[in-house]
């Protein structure tokens, strides 16, 4: 699982930099990350934010 976070509780693979950037946005904006599901997590979509 290298570059990979494994939820211990529940055992779903997320990639470890987009796990870390959440932290970070969690942090930054506390109500950010509700109604995020895994799928969203496991699944990202790329997105330019500057034209």
């Amino acid at each position: 699982y290298r570059g990979l976070y494994v939820c211990k509780e529940c055992g779903v693979v997320i990639n470890a930099d987009v796990n870390g950037a959440l932290n970070i946005l969690k942090k930054v904006s506390p109500n950010f990350h509700k109604g995020i599901g895994v799928g969203a997590l496991a699944s990202p979509v790329r997105l330019r934010l500057v034209s």
